[in-house]
């Protein structure tokens, strides 16, 4: 049988729920996991390009904008996240395939591309012929999911005309959610925008719903994790995350996961518990 990768969509409607901090340390987390007998990709589609600083990489090449454009394959565009030859951490299987600010041209160039295929089309012209918009991670990723065990996709809050081209390609949504009343709204709202594409038949379902910034002491948090549990039963919510500047110094710290930041601190130990639920899943 021949090798596919399992890939998650870290997404969520709402910003500032610690997406890229959920994706960073869980691909980091798998490929500590599977460390000698596989390799992970992290996949940065926010055009910030926030997954490549946490790991403290310098991004001079390639990107997904140009992968996704179809000027190179994505094999010229990933980044090794191993710094060990620099001093800094070893991350013998873990790679990156970086955003920058020109993916949002790139999306740009996309959609022209696709309504000028639409137009040609219509009047039976062949001039060009574009990657329809849903399957774009699909056909350009493709390699990648030949090649590593897991691909890990960390989403933008708005989904734009990616939306659809990430819920064809992933396999599970991995969805983190802020521990308030919103937070906890919104992830209601975004899980729906699933279960409706699954009616559509694109193959994804929500995997696991991470609470993030959790203050386990206070009332309403562990109200609002109650109800988290109500919503999507307990097998599917993560073990809470603490709200810790052990999680906001890691990336500062010279580019650092919280495994390598504090391994024994509590955040740690729930987002090893969140890799070993992705993992055994």
């Amino acid at each position: 049988m021949d090798k596919r990768a399992r890939i998650f969509a870290v997404v969520n409607r709402k910003g500032g729920v610690g997406k890229t901090t959920t994706a960073v340390t869980l691909g980091h987390g798998l490929a500590k996991m599977i460390e000698g007998r596989g390799h992970v990709l992290i996949v940065d589609l926010d055009p910030q390009g926030n997954v490549s600083t946490s790991l403290g990489l310098k991004v001079d090449g390639q990107d997904i904008a140009s992968v996704l454009t179809g000027e190179v394959p994505v094999e010229d565009a990933v980044l090794h996240a191993d710094r060990s030859q620099a001093g800094g951490p070893a991350r013998p299987n873990l790679w990156v395939l970086p955003a920058s600010d020109a993916l949002a041209d790139a999306k740009l160039t996309l959609v022209a591309n696709a309504a000028l295929t639409s137009v040609l089309d219509q009047f039976g012209g062949r001039t060009v012929k574009a990657v329809p918009t849903d399957q774009l991670l699909r056909t350009y990723l493709a390699k990648a999911v030949a090649t590593f065990d897991y691909i890990i996709l960390d989403c933008p809050p708005s989904l734009d005309m990616l939306g659809t081209a990430i819920y064809h390609f992933a396999d599970e949504a991995v969805v983190p959610v802020k521990v308030d009343y919103l937070g906890v709204g919104g992830a209601a709202r975004h899980t729906q925008d699933i279960i409706e594409a699954q009616a559509e038949g694109i193959d994804i379902r929500v995997g696991v719903i991470v609470p993030t910034f959790v203050r386990v002491r206070e009332v309403l948090a562990r109200q609002m994790l109650s109800a988290l549990i109500d919503s999507y039963g307990k097998s599917r919510v993560a073990v809470p995350i603490p709200q810790s500047v052990v999680v906001e110094q890691a990336p500062a710290a010279g580019g650092l996961t919280v495994f390598e930041y504090a391994p024994d601190a509590i955040p740690s130990q729930a987002y090893w518990r969140l890799v070993e639920k992705v993992h055994n899943g």
